[in-house]
């Protein structure tokens, strides 16, 4: 089988300094619980490791994040998601006394940077999926933010004034979704501008599914379901009418029925291991 890679693969830069801040956590606290409130990343065989290591997921999809941090003890260690979190969770551990290390992607830290360098001069639209934990935790630090909600498709709340809006996105969006909502966004405010995009990481992937070549006959996207890049290209990939399969890693690959494919596509979500795609990509090869 002939196999084009889709680059980049592998972590991105944010979620490896997630799980290296995790490992540090544990490694500098080897006698204390660490915790990882809500899920540090979107890769359920990293959680896995993580766990074996030590590391102790607080769940936000069972408690909420406010609930299970006020139910630690003095000197207990948190390490807060690469999704970003509600920054009143700050004050709460410290006046715990809980030992705080925050994985916070860098692109997630630009957006609430930028937000709170305009909000008072321009009303804020954030483009995002509700209920996702990157939009949950911008929206809880920014609450002045307008919210389209990319499920709904739908402006949630309105500008009251007729300046032109700043639109900020959720860095995990597909290109399609962020234009599709800005253009609906332009026809009620036409001056609305564009501030911070995407993060590379996602960009280049989702660009790198866009441009392959139509002799591919079926692209497998590696990453889980709960991970929004990794669905993102899944969904680019079909709507340019590839087959296509999300795959978590080599187990799920193996059960599929590719005995007819010949060229097929490899591309990997932010959260997947360069391990992962490796161990893959060789058995594409073999076939």
């Amino acid at each position: 089988m002939q196999v084009t890679c889709v680059y980049p693969m592998g972590y991105c830069e944010g979620v490896q300094k997630a799980i290296s801040l995790a490992i540090k956590a544990k490694g500098e606290h080897p006698n204390q619980d660490v915790y990882l409130l809500g899920g540090l990343i979107h890769n359920q065989a990293t959680m896995d490791e993580l766990s074996k290591r030590g590391l102790i997921l607080l769940d936000e999809r069972k408690t909420p994040l406010k609930k299970s941090l006020e139910s630690l003890k003095e000197g207990d260690v948190v390490v807060f998601s690469a999704h970003g979190h509600d920054k009143k969770l700050d004050e709460i551990a410290k006046n715990k006394g809980i030992i705080c290390y925050d994985a916070t992607c860098s692109y997630v830290e630009d957006n609430l940077r930028e937000a709170n360098r305009i909000k008072g001069s321009f009303p804020i639209i954030y483009i995002g999926s509700k209920g996702h934990a990157e939009s949950e935790a911008f929206l809880s630090n920014c609450p002045e933010a307008h919210f389209y909600d990319l499920k709904g498709d739908a402006l949630l709340s309105k500008p009251e004034d007729g300046s032109a809006p700043h639109i900020i996105c959720q860095t995990t969006i597909s290109y399609p979704e962020l234009y599709g909502a800005f253009n609906k966004i332009r026809e009620l405010y036409p001056e609305a501008v564009i501030g911070k995009e995407r993060c590379n990481a996602t960009s280049l992937r989702q660009e790198g599914i866009r441009k392959l070549d139509s002799k591919v006959d079926v692209v497998i996207v590696l990453g889980s379901v709960y991970s929004n890049n990794s669905t993102k290209l899944f969904e680019i990939a079909k709507s340019r009418g590839f087959e296509a399969h999300l795959c978590r890693d080599l187990a799920e690959v193996k059960a599929l029925d590719l005995s007819a494919k010949k060229n097929a596509a490899l591309a990997s979500g932010a959260s997947t291991s360069t391990e992962v795609y490796k161990q893959v990509l060789e058995y594409l090869r073999s076939l």
